[in-house]
Order: structure tokens, then C-alpha cells, then sequence
């Protein structure tokens, strides 16, 4: 992207990681809504629809873990495997979105700079679909 993503000292308040998480879901739209419609279908048993749609939270888990856990079983893989994830379709990347937009309105994921962390992934996510 054209710059870079802001330091946690850069947004020190809620309010302000509230609006850097949604600045960055409104680009994912963005980005998502101009993917060419070359790209493959994901797959009704991927790992985006298998780990992003589990939206069951445990009241005594901070909302955070709940990113954070998908997160690490889908995208520790290398950057070709990462990219391969970019894909269309009800199974596709949109899921993600989807997941990004519940997560960012649930109840407690302030604590522990949730949304600050959420946005972090999710500028990550813009960053690989720019790149594909």
C-alpha cells in the first residue's frame, strides 16, 4: 500500500484504533470489490471457510485470541501459499471480510488493543491482495 501502517504509539486510544481498523476494512472492501473475476473459487472445505466462519467465542477468551487463533492456522504458510488463499466466490476471500466486520463490533475486543491487532491483520490481508 501507499504507506505505512502506523506504530501502536501513532494510536495510543481506542477511539483511534476503532478508526484505523475500519479505515483498513474500507479499503479491504475496496480492494476485494476490484479483485479480477479470473480469480479461482475457494473451497467450501478451505481454510478460510473452516477457521473464519467458527465464530463460537468463549466468554472467559478475550475476542482478540479469536483473530488470532484463525489467523495462525491459515496464513503461517509461505507468501505463495498466503496468495493462493486470495480467491473468489461464497468460500473466498469475502469470508474474511465478513469475519473482520463481525470481529470489529463485538463486545470487549478493546481489551488488550484488539482493535489495533485486528487492523494489523487485516492491512496485512490488503497488503496480499494488492500483490495479486
Amino acid at each position: 500500500m501507499s504507506s505505512r501502517f502506523p506504530e501502536k504509539a501513532d494510536v495510543p486510544t481506542i477511539k483511534a484504533q476503532q478508526h484505523l481498523l475500519q479505515s483498513q476494512l474500507k479499503t479491504l472492501r475496496l480492494l476485494i470489490s476490484n479483485l479480477p473475476s479470473t480469480l479461482p473459487a475457494g473451497f467450501p472445505d478451505g481454510p478460510l471457510r473452516k477457521y473464519f466462519t467458527d465464530v463460537d467465542i468463549d466468554p472467559d477468551e478475550e475476542r482478540w485470541y479469536l483473530v488470532d487463533r484463525a489467523w495462525t492456522r491459515v496464513f503461517q504458510g509461505t507468501e505463495e501459499q498466503q496468495l493462493a488463499l486470495i480467491t473468489s466466490g461464497p468460500d473466498g476471500i469475502g469470508l474474511l471480510q465478513h469475519f473482520f466486520e463481525w470481529i470489529a463490533q463485538q463486545p470487549g475486543l478493546a481489551k488488550y488493543d484488539g482493535h489495533y491487532l485486528t487492523a494489523t491483520k487485516v492491512y496485512q490481508v490488503n497488503e496480499l491482495i494488492i500483490r495479486v
